[in-house]
């Protein structure tokens, strides 16, 4: 026996978000829940431990070692506000990375992350220290993958970890009772060349690169009030060189944007930082344009 077909009247439809926009808003409800919470804990010295627990202590340590760092939730505001202008979205626009591989960088709360929440998924081009070491063939291919008339955004830079009570370059990592090196890489290449450096090994030519570059630096790091902090600030600018030569605008109309830094991994559970060194916007038709200004 068959069933009669009944129409019903339609109902009209509430308009559809797209996964973008509603990325989005997700994304500035927790910015805006995160930077509630950030002041109440810095401006009134509260303890407001909804979603972050500020350790003072080692804020005003990074904050020493690395003037003009901010957090990672008051960072990423300015960045989307500089380029509004330029119409970089994320339905028009890739995102890559290049920073370290360390997991610590792939934490909820980095900057890197809350760049891939707005973004969407992530083009990692970094290896060890944060040296975008897929050159320009993956530069090449990244870049290819651009929507038509669409941008490329890139976040790169070194990372620096602290301890709970504040030591440069150490970090107590999940379920560990004792701290360890971040970054690895750029401690092992500073020890490496404190005991007369090490022969090049075809089966580690990643660390053998950090070497090189960190080599002609070494004098000064040694004589600096914090080696290590002085370690990181000097391998930024060998991974920015590196950065510079990879990178083209051929990929089409729109823009490369460039975010360089050093990425700040903070004691759990404190806010990631990040010490911004370079932002620019440039294009086949354009220079580059300094947006610097936007973390004044």
């Amino acid at each position: 026996m068959s069933v009669p077909q009944v129409s019903l009247p339609s109902r009209p439809q509430a308009p559809r978000r797209s996964h973008a926009a509603t990325r989005i808003g997700c994304l500035t409800v927790v910015l805006t829940l995160a930077a509630i919470a950030w002041n109440s804990t810095s401006t009134r010295g509260t303890n407001t431990a909804a979603l972050f627990t500020a350790n003072k202590q080692v804020i005003d340590t990074v904050r020493q070692a690395f003037p003009g760092a901010k957090s990672a939730y008051e960072t990423l505001p300015k960045v989307l506000k500089a380029l509004k202008p330029y119409g970089v979205k994320p339905q028009n626009t890739i995102y890559g990375s290049s920073v370290c591989s360390d997991e610590l960088n792939n934490m909820k709360g980095q900057l890197t992350t809350l760049m891939a929440d707005y973004f969407g998924p992530v083009f990692p081009m970094g290896g060890l220290g944060g040296v975008p070491f897929v050159g320009k063939t993956g530069f090449g291919a990244f870049s290819g993958h651009v929507p038509n008339g669409g941008h490329v955004f890139i976040m790169y830079g070194p990372h620096i970890g602290f301890s709970p009570s504040g030591d440069a370059a150490k970090f107590l990592r999940s379920g560990q009772a004792n701290v360890s090196s971040a970054c690895g890489a750029l401690t092992a290449a500073y020890n490496q060349l404190n005991a007369g450096g090490v022969s090049d090994d075809p089966q580690d030519t990643q660390q053998s690169w950090i070497r090189k570059k960190l080599a002609p630096h070494m004098a000064a790091i040694r004589t600096s009030s914090d080696p290590m902090v002085a370690v990181v600030v000097k391998f930024y600018k060998e991974i920015e060189k590196e950065m510079l030569d990879i990178v083209h605008t051929n990929f089409g109309e729109g823009n490369l944007v460039l975010l360089g830094g050093i990425q700040i991994n903070m004691p759990i559970p404190t806010p990631a930082y990040f010490l911004p060194l370079h932002f620019t916007v440039r294009s086949a038709n354009s220079g580059p344009i300094d947006l610097i200004s936007a973390f004044a």
